[in-house]
């Protein structure tokens, strides 16, 4: 039996079809015979589900990922010849109805799901998105438990301990601050996890354990900093990561002004892309301070072109798109194309070559049932869909080039924007 024939008999076992054929018949005379006829599958539109805070404490910051979105949506409206869906569910900016938004979102059975803004609001969607096999793919949030735990959720973004590596190699490689000393919160896991990662990197760069001057924990009982900055200046550190969220930041950095904490350069997370926070920073002449952003601003990428020209036509040329615009307009490219890439990779599959690899009977009835279930309906299941994903390679997108290499987590380049004397001087990235 000829190789053609075979897939052939394998796609109609799969999809229950009982006419026969004779001679060795092409996998695209098959297509048309059967898929163009198909008025279920050509009628049907691909959701994508936008799960966000529309209302609530983060309803501007999901405004922003949501433009990034719908941008992208206005450009590529459509895959497989059918028209995209964004199916919205507010999470109110609170778990609990984040809690009822994703299940009521997963009820209508989209093919991705993006969003959402927000570490806690994003955890809470995981197990539900995980249950479901249901592709996930978070704009912003940088926890690294978000992707970790789950390989059904994705990240657009570079997580946030993946940072505390490129502010070390800005601090000693660029600026050749040798000494170094760190600021958090007590209690704060994910700012601990990236200092724990910003003092290793630093550690290995120097050679030397003494380059890491302290971990300093800042009162929970009181906003004065004074004695905390005063163990910092004794360090001797050239450099000092102050792994806080803008207000605390801004609060910290202007107690290191007042107390003549001025020679250092103070670090800080994308969290710190803040038009408060900068403003302080670039009206005082004395403080030198970087900070993480995403990619865009220095990128110079195609897509890069087509999402700045998306932006200023829809809002004026006077108007800048911020970070995590660009990283959302990537997010729905890449879930477009890992929609298309997962149809095309299983129409060329052997259905019972899959099968027979099965690890039991179950596995296997599962295997044929997902084929048969997205040839029916022209559109790949979620499990198909996240292992395409999970397959992006040198995606350049407006925020940078991402590679998933197999992964959930990206390995994705850092820019970081660097402040001194008020003035924005040249932008580094790393990697």
């Amino acid at each position: 039996m000829c190789k053609g024939l075979k897939k052939v008999l394998a796609l109609l076992l799969a999809v229950s079809l009982t006419a026969g054929l004779t001679g060795c018949t092409t996998y695209n005379n098959f297509k048309n015979a059967y898929l163009s006829e198909n008025k279920t599958a050509s009628e049907r539109t691909v959701k994508i589900g936008i799960y966000e805070p529309v209302t609530g404490q983060y309803k501007e910051q999901g405004k922003e990922e949501i433009i990034g979105i719908e941008l992208a949506h206005k450009l590529y409206p459509s895959v497989l010849g059918k028209e995209i869906e964004l199916v919205y569910a507010d999470n109110k900016s609170n778990m609990y109805d984040g809690e009822t938004a994703i299940q009521t979102l997963l009820s209508g059975s989209p093919s991705v799901v993006l969003g959402s803004y927000g570490e806690t609001l994003t955890l809470v969607a995981s197990d539900y998105i995980k249950a479901t096999n249901t592709p996930a793919m978070t704009i912003s949030s940088t926890n690294p438990l978000i992707t970790s735990n789950n390989p059904y959720y994705f990240s657009a973004a570079y997580t946030e301990t993946k940072q505390g590596d490129a502010l070390a190699d800005f601090a000693y490689t660029s600026q050749k601050r040798d000494v170094v000393a760190t600021v958090r919160f007590a209690n704060d896991d994910v700012a601990t996890a990236t200092i724990k990662r910003f003092t290793n990197r630093i550690k290995n760069l120097t050679g030397s354990n003494s380059s890491a001057a302290g971990d300093f924990v800042l009162p929970s009982d009181s906003q004065d900093y004074t004695e905390t900055i005063e163990k910092i200046r004794s360090s001797g550190a050239k450099a000092v990561f102050v792994a806080l969220q803008p207000t605390a930041a801004k609060s910290f950095l202007e107690q290191c002004e007042k107390n003549n904490l001025t020679h250092v350069l103070f670090l800080g997370t994308k969290s710190w892309d803040d038009e408060e926070l900068l403003k302080f920073i670039k009206d005082s002449a004395k403080l030198q301070a970087a900070y993480c952003v995403e990619q865009h601003q220095a990128n110079n990428s195609e897509l890069s072109s087509i999402f700045l020209n998306a932006y200023k036509t829809e809002y004026g040329d006077t108007s800048e798109p911020t970070g995590n615009m660009a990283v959302a307009f990537d997010a729905y490219v890449m879930a477009v194309k890992a929609i298309e890439e997962a149809y095309n990779n299983l129409l060329n599959s052997d259905v019972e070559e899959l099968a027979a690899q099965a690890k039991s009977e179950a596995e296997a009835l599962a295997i044929r049932n997902a084929y048969q279930k997205a040839l029916e309906e022209g559109i790949p299941s979620g499990m198909h869909i996240k292992e395409a994903l999970s397959k992006i390679s040198d995606f350049q997108g407006a925020s940078g080039v991402i590679n998933f290499g197999g992964k959930n987590e990206p390995t994705k380049s850092v820019t970081i924007n660097h402040i001194r004397s008020g003035k924005d001087m040249p932008v580094y990235v790393v990697g």
